[in-house]
């Protein structure tokens, strides 16, 4: 299978996120999660729980892994295997799920690179009692879902961009939106920002594909070049704004008139955040919930207790709430 740089293809694989959600998961919260499991290991019960992500190195997925493992020593019944899948390497990812089945873990979660691959591994699995859980991609007959919601994060980070511009009297602003138009299931990370722009008189004079820093900082530059009076960038994840977040230092431009947001809370996007200037917002995944989820969602499935399918929460990350941004920037301490 053919590789992808770390960032792409992390965007590539929370891709397949907005598609696996049904309706009402969207209600469920993080309090009613924990209290679900909270009794799991009682009575002397023991679990092992496999966690497999396609891009393993990246290090917004490490820490994830990182708050799995802090989870299941809080319960104190859980051990937690990972994989090694990297670059989104299926045939390790194969292997890894192979080599638990054999072992009988009681539950897999796993980001599945391709499902129409993995579902003979589904079955087989399933077959032996082991519950199959999927994490932000979607596959028929799944015991359970962790996840998070890409319109929620579109909305987050147009909404700051809107109540900046309404704060410092910006008006007829004109904005740049990065998509990633070959990846459909991700869209509402632009189609919600372009929404609520278009309802609140924000022009956006350019829609281009950007995910990663590269293009980010190519798309910027060429669109500043054309609108050199352009007030907003919004990526469609934090690499694509870090990205422009240089095109604009490289142009000279006033980062005091300016707002650029993203979306995930990367390490990097959040620092930027931090640091002031025009890197303004992040619509933050709330990655320490994220990988307690993976293990209180799992325990669910296999004890048959609701809920084993939710969305973490996203939330804004800006200057305006030093608190909750310092928080998010401790996730990535080790």
């Amino acid at each position: 299978m053919r590789k992808l740089t770390t960032s792409l293809a992390l965007t590539m694989a929370m891709a397949m996120g907005a598609g696996a959600h049904a309706a009402d998961i969207k209600d469920v919260t993080i309090d009613q999660i924990r209290s679900a499991a909270s009794d799991a290991c009682e009575g002397g019960k023991t679990y092992q729980v496999a966690y497999s992500h396609s891009v393993s190195e990246v290090a917004i997925v490490k820490q994830v892994r990182r708050f799995a493992d802090e989870r299941a020593t809080q319960l104190g019944c859980v051990t937690v295997l990972h994989d090694n899948t990297q670059a989104n390497n299926l045939e390790q990812q194969i292997n890894a799920i192979q080599g638990w089945i054999t072992l009988g873990v009681d539950a897999i979660v796993v980001l599945p690179i391709e499902p129409t691959a993995l579902q003979p591994l589904q079955r087989q699995a399933q077959a032996q009692g082991i519950k199959w859980l999927t994490y932000l991609g979607k596959m028929e007959g799944s015991d359970g879902f962790v996840g998070f919601d890409h319109a929620q994060s579109g909305q987050i980070v147009a909404q700051a961009a809107v109540d900046w511009a309404k704060a410092n009297d910006v008006t007829n602003a004109k904005a740049l939106v990065t998509t990633l138009t070959p990846l459909p299931s991700l869209s509402p990370r632009w189609t919600e920002v372009t929404r609520i722009f278009a309802e609140n008189g924000i022009t956006v004079v350019a829609e281009q594909d950007a995910a990663d820093q590269t293009n980010g900082l190519r798309v910027a530059e060429t669109v500043l070049q054309q609108h050199p009076d352009l007030d907003i960038i919004i990526g469609m994840a934090d690499d694509a704004a870090v990205g422009a977040l240089r095109a604009i230092r490289l142009a000279g431009a006033n980062p005091d008139v300016m707002f650029v947001g993203g979306q995930d809370g990367s390490l990097e996007g959040l620092s930027a955040v931090n640091d002031g200037g025009a890197y303004r917002a992040s619509a933050a995944i709330l990655i320490n919930e994220l990988g307690a989820n993976i293990i209180d969602l799992a325990l669910n499935a296999v004890r048959d207790v609701a809920p084993s399918s939710a969305y973490t929460p996203t939330v804004l990350a800006s200057k305006a709430d030093q608190p909750l941004l310092d928080k998010l920037l401790s996730n990535y301490a080790n």
